[in-house]
């Protein structure tokens, strides 16, 4: 019979790599006696999603691979010489996950101020967690820069920079939004809403008159004379 040369483990592959690649080739040597050439074929209880070339021994694969789907193929090389003998040899292949998930932010919606912060206060923490596939982290940045915030790309804290103007009386409420995104580009996004706390900062004024009511000499102690 010949002898299958190829190994035992296919090249791992990519999720999402695309469907009807050649995922592995199938080598035979029969030269242990005379030959008149070798044709390939899979056993019966290999991955149906399998088919080989029976000339060039090229296995393909007609799904898209799809980790969270099937991690893994396996299928028997049959190798066969003209005279009918014939040598086997089981095969796996693995199909490695990849990012392709975007990340969740988990911090909430909403924060409040007081009117009149000054700049580089911290007003917010961004956090997201990325673990529905692989991860090799999260970076964080604002759709827009220019709304009077800045944002810390690890940390995720958010402060007021420079651009900053909270008053009150000119707007009760501002807004930026988060985006969070992972080492595959794939990135969510999240408006946040900023009260603005309205500060006592104007002093009362006095309606009461500046001249209290005359009273008569000898009118006694401990009367009122004016009511602020």
């Amino acid at each position: 019979a010949p002898t299958i040369t190829s190994g035992a483990t296919a090249t791992a592959i990519d999720e999402n790599s695309g469907a009807e690649q050649v995922i592995y080739t199938a080598t035979a040597d029969d030269s242990a006696d005379v030959s008149n050439g070798v044709t390939f074929s899979l056993s019966d209880d290999s991955d149906s999603a399998l088919s080989i070339d029976s000339n060039t021994g090229a296995v393909s694969l007609s799904d898209d691979p799809d980790f969270e789907a099937q991690s893994a193929y396996s299928f028997t090389v049959v190798a066969t010489d003209a005279a009918g003998n014939a040598a086997s040899k089981s095969v796996s292949l693995s199909v490695t996950n990849v990012d392709e998930s975007a990340p969740t932010i988990t911090s909430g919606d909403s924060v409040s101020i007081t009117e009149n912060t000054g700049v580089n206060q911290v007003i917010y923490t961004a956090n997201s967690t990325d673990n529905g596939d692989v991860s090799d982290g999260v970076t964080f940045s604002l759709a827009n820069e220019a709304l009077g915030f800045s944002i810390d790309a690890d940390s995720g804290e958010v402060t007021t920079n420079a651009d900053f103007a909270a008053d009150f009386e000119d707007a009760q409420s501002q807004t930026f939004t988060i985006v969070a995104t992972d080492a595959a580009g794939n990135f969510a996004q999240q408006q946040v809403n900023v009260a603005i706390n309205n500060l006592d900062e104007v002093a009362a004024t006095i309606i009461s008159g500046d001249t209290a009511v005359a009273v008569d000499e000898n009118s006694g102690a401990g009367q009122t004379v004016y009511t602020a």
